[in-house]
């Protein structure tokens, strides 16, 4: 029986025969993550189109449906979009685009909340007393650059100054640390660097594309951030639905995304796109030509599901639950 996937996978596997070798990012040198704030035209200049969509188990937001916005506590030049917050079905988290113009400094975190920072475009200085950070989204932005992430703990995501170096774009994730109950006094740590200097690892089989994630593997981290590179042909073997939920946005390339409960819906999604996946909504990805697709992903991890919160319980929860109020 020919079903939608199977015509989808056909298609797939046409482009998947094409492919002489594995290609590289369309221009090695360019400097971070461009099309995410400066997408190419795709003819969506007409009055009131949009490929924007907000369901009950997931939402896309593509760049013309960003709605721009100051954030409290925040340098008054800096300007934010919210790409998923708890206002959405079952969100834990916030993810925010965010611009910065030279200089401009970001605002602390709310009391109990952890930040991760990537940096799209441009670069930002990280500090603590006497100690600070460069972070640029091009890796060789001098030889003091240490990275293009950071995770700041709740401890420190309320202290840490982060300063603009040049226009700059980051793409911030925010969420209400949970403690683990089995681990209540291991917290975790600072980490920074790389996406490129991460390891690899073996997403299981038949799976083929390349994953990295940019936080340890451990219980004291209560989310991770995965980043995921699929060349042209490839796809997602399975048709995923689980307990986790997911904020992800699209750096490089374009592809298909299948989203929803029964038949689902299908969104053609390129560089600048962001989703935002609640629990158990079923979700599989194909790319397509001409070059690799990369997109940043958010996904809570090491958290039994029975702790973890119901479907908006949002910030309220989350605070009992960093307060070990069960």
């Amino acid at each position: 029986r020919v079903t939608s996937r199977s015509r989808a996978v056909s298609r797939v596997a046409l482009v998947s025969d094409q492919m002489a070798s594995k290609r590289p990012r369309a221009d090695e040198t360019q400097s971070g993550y461009p099309e995410v704030m400066h997408p190419k035209p795709r003819g969506e200049g007409l009055p009131g189109l949009t490929r924007s969509r907000n369901e009950a188990d997931h939402a896309v937001i593509t760049p013309e449906s960003r709605v721009w916005c100051g954030l409290p506590g925040w340098d008054p030049r800096c300007s934010g979009a919210y790409l998923a917050s708890p206002q959405m079905n079952g969100a834990l988290f916030t993810m925010c685009l965010v611009k910065m113009p030279n200089g401009a400094c970001a605002g602390p975190a709310l009391p109990g909340v952890e930040r991760f920072i990537l940096v799209v475009e441009g670069g930002i200085t990280a500090a603590l007393s006497e100690m600070s950070f460069r972070l640029s989204a091009v890796k060789s932005g001098g030889d003091d650059v240490v990275g293009e992430y950071i995770y700041l703990p709740p401890d420190k995501a309320s202290t840490w100054s982060i300063k603009a170096e040049g226009a700059t774009t980051i793409l911030m994730f925010e969420q209400v640390y949970r403690p683990s109950p089995h681990r209540i006094d291991d917290k975790p740590s600072v980490e920074l660097g790389f996406i490129d200097d991460k390891p690899t690892l073996d997403p299981g089989a038949p799976e083929v594309f390349t994953l990295r994630k940019l936080l340890p593997l451990e219980e004291r981290f209560d989310f991770n951030i995965h980043v995921m590179d699929f060349e042209p042909g490839q796809f997602l073997h399975c048709n995923e639905m689980h307990y986790n939920q997911h904020g992800m946005l699209m750096l490089e390339g374009q592809g298909i995304y299948r989203l929803g409960q029964g038949d689902g819906r299908w969104y053609h999604l390129r560089a600048g796109d962001a989703v935002y996946m609640a629990p158990y909504c079923p979700q599989w990805y194909a790319a397509l030509e001409p070059g690799r697709t990369r997109y940043v992903l958010y996904k809570d991890t090491y958290r039994d599901p029975l702790l973890t919160g119901s479907t908006g319980a949002g910030y309220k929860h989350n605070a009992k639950y960093q307060a070990g109020i069960f």
